[in-house]
């Protein structure tokens, strides 16, 4: 239901897509494809002391 307010919250802002993001090791990806996001990139930090699993980037058309 948040993610629904959300997206309408962004559509009625005049927004056509909204974007969002979860590491490729978390569960969030799933619940965020059901939703139809997309993936559409990713990036990672491995700069020595604040390595991170991959940042993976979703988007969804409004």
């Amino acid at each position: 239901m948040l993610m629904e307010f959300w997206e309408n919250d962004m559509r009625s802002q005049g927004y056509g897509m909204v974007m969002t993001s979860t590491q490729v090791d978390e569960e969030a990806q799933h619940f965020y494809r059901k939703l139809g996001y997309k993936d559409c990139g990713s990036f990672t930090v491995d700069i020595p002391g604040y390595e991170q699993p991959m940042e993976l980037l979703m988007n969804k058309a409004l």
